[in-house]
C-alpha cells in the first residue's frame, strides 16, 4: 500500500475529547488502539495518509528471530513477541472474522563453508538453552533434497548444508492491517487524511491550523514520528543535540510462482524470499540511507532480487506482479539504539511513543510495551 499524499482535511470534531489520540495507522498505531480499546478507553486514530501507507503496508511479511547464541534482553523480548504472536493474531481473527494469513513456516539459511559449522553448532546449543522445548534450530547436512523442498534452495549456494529453524513465520501485512483497521473502526474512531504537525502539552495541532485535546497522545507514525517527538524527547538522542532517529528506505518485489503452502523462508546476504498463499512469493529487501521520495521504487537497486534468483533459480521465470518501496524508522536513542521505543516519554505523562525496532516492527507490534531498561 503506497503512501498517499497529505490531504488537508477539515478539522476533526469528535463528540468528546478522546481518552487516547493515536497518531499513525500502521501496525504499531493500530495495535496501540486495540490495546486501549480493550481497556475500555475512548480512542481516536489519525493518519496523514491511509492505513498502512508507510513501512507497515508492504508485502514481505517475514517474522524471524535473532540468532540464539548471543542472548540478551533485546533478543529475549523479540523471542517472546514471536512466540506470543500466533495467539494475538488468532484473537484478532476471531474478533473480526478476517484471515491474516499467519503461518509458522520456518527458515532456511545456506551454509557456504565448512568453517561456519562451528558457529552453527553454537547457535544450536543456544536455541536449546534459550528457546526451550517449543522451537528447534538444526543443521541440515547435504544433500538438501533429503530435507528441503525440491528446487527451493540451490545446493550450489549451500555446499555445507543449511541452517533451519521452526520459529520463523510469515504473515500477510496487508491482511493483518485490514483486520486491525476493522477492529478499530468497529470499536473506536479512525480518520485517514488528517495530518498532525505539532504537539502541545496534552494536545495536537493539525495541518489546517486547528487544535484538539486528548487525555493521552501516542505517536506511532514510523519515521515521521521523529519530527513530532524531537522537541519532547531530544535529550534521549544518542548524540547530544542530534536527531532521535532517521528513515531508511527499503524495497521489495512480489512474484507469482505456483507452490504449495509447505515452503520455508529462505534468506542469505540480505535477501529474503518469503512464500505466501495464492502463489505469491515476496522478495526483499534493501536498506538505503540516501533517498528522495519515500514510495518511489528504484529499478537500479535490485541486488536483493538478483541474489534471490541465485538462491532459488526456480524463480527466474516468475513474473514480477508488484514492486514496493517505503521508509522504515531507525531509532537513534540513548540506551536504546535502533531497538523499539514503546512506552512513556520521560517527563511527559501525557505522551508516549511506539516506534518500531529496525526491521522487526511487524513481529513486535502487538506487544503492549517494550522491555524495561
Amino acid at each position: 500500500m503506497i503512501q498517499s499524499p497529505t490531504i488537508q482535511a477539515p478539522a476533526i470534531q469528535p463528540q468528546k475529547t478522546p481518552d487516547v489520540l493515536i497518531i499513525g495507522a500502521g501496525v504499531f498505531g493500530l495495535w496501540a488502539a486495540r490495546h486501549a480499546i480493550s481497556a475500555g478507553r475512548n480512542v481516536l486514530v489519525v493518519d496523514r495518509g491511509q492505513v498502512g501507507g508507510g513501512a507497515s503496508g508492504g508485502f514481505l511479511g517475514a517474522l524471524m528471530p535473532h540468532m540464539p547464541d548471543r542472548w540478551n534482553a533485546k533478543i529475549q523480548f523479540q523471542f517472546e513477541a514471536l512466540a506470543s504472536l500466533p495467539e494475538a493474531v488468532a484473537a484478532l481473527e476471531e474478533d473480526t472474522g478476517m484471515d491474516c494469513d499467519y503461518r509458522r513456516c520456518g527458515r532456511l539459511m545456506p551454509i557456504r563453508a565448512e568453517s561456519s559449522i562451528a558457529e552453527i553448532e553454537r547457535r544450536i546449543v543456544g536455541a536449546r538453552e534459550n528457546w526451550g522445548e517449543r522451537f528447534r534450530l538444526e543443521r541440515i547436512a547435504p544433500p538438501l533434497a533429503d530435507r528441503a523442498p525440491e528446487n527451493w534452495l540451490n545446493e550450489a549456494k549451500a555446499p555445507a548444508g543449511a541452517q533451519h529453524d521452526d520459529l520463523s513465520a510469515r504473515l500477510d501485512p496487508r491482511a493483518y492491517l485490514a483486520a486491525l483497521k476493522a477492529f478499530v473502526e468497529a470499536n473506536g474512531t479512525l480518520c485517514e487524511g488528517v495530518e498532525v504537525v505539532r504537539l502541545d502539552e496534552g494536545g495536537a495541532v493539525l495541518a489546517d491550523g486547528s487544535a484538539m485535546d486528548a487525555g493521552e497522545i501516542v505517536v506511532a507514525a514510523g519515521w515521521q514520528s521523529y519530527e513530532l517527538l524531537q522537541p519532547w524527547i531530544g535529550e534521549l538522542a544518542s548524540a547530544p543535540g542530534g536527531p532521535i532517529g532517521r528513515g531508511v528506505k527499503g524495497q521489495a518485489v512480489l512474484v507469482e510462482f505456483a507452490h504449495g503452502d509447505d515452503l520455508p523462508i529462505v534468506c542469505s546476504d540480505g535477501s529474503y524470499i518469503v512464500p505466501h498463499t495464492g502463489n505469491r512469493i515476496a522478495i526483499g529487501s534493501t536498506a538505503r540511507d540516501d533517498w528522495d521520495q519515500a514510495d518511489a521504487f528504484d529499478p537500479r537497486d535490485m541486488g536483493f532480487y538478483d541474489r534471490a534468483l541465485e538462491l532459488v533459480p526456480a524463480l527466474r521465470d516468475a513474473p514480477i506482479v508488484e514492486r514496493w518501496a517505503n521508509v522504515r524508522p531507525r531509532n537513534m536513542l540513548k540506551g536504546i539504539g535502533h531497538e523499539p521505543f514503546m512506552g512513556p516519554v520521560p517527563g511527559h505523562d501525557w505522551l508516549s511513543a511506539r516506534i518500531g525496532g529496525y526491521r522487526i516492527g511487524l513481529a513486535v507490534g502487538h506487544v503492549e510495551e517494550a522491555l524495561r531498561r
